[in-house]
């Protein structure tokens, strides 16, 4: 299940980097568009690599999968 806007919009707002992370990476793994998917991943791992989330290198290995990744 993708979260709602409304649980990112208050991630964003209190700017839990971690909240953030798990969100978005819900949200890729949710997608069922793979550029969507993606998209949201980015994110994640933007997200993940400001706080050091364990859930990095998995988020890592989803982008590299698909490309979007060296």
């Amino acid at each position: 299940m993708i979260p709602a806007d409304q649980d990112l919009l208050n991630a964003h707002a209190a700017g839990d980097t971690a909240r953030l992370c798990v969100l978005y990476h819900q949200a890729a793994l949710a997608s069922d568009d793979i550029d969507a998917a993606c998209f949201y991943a980015t994110h994640a791992y933007v997200f993940a690599l400001e706080c050091d989330h364990p859930s990095r290198s998995k988020i890592y290995a989803f982008l590299v999968k698909h490309g979007r990744e060296e």
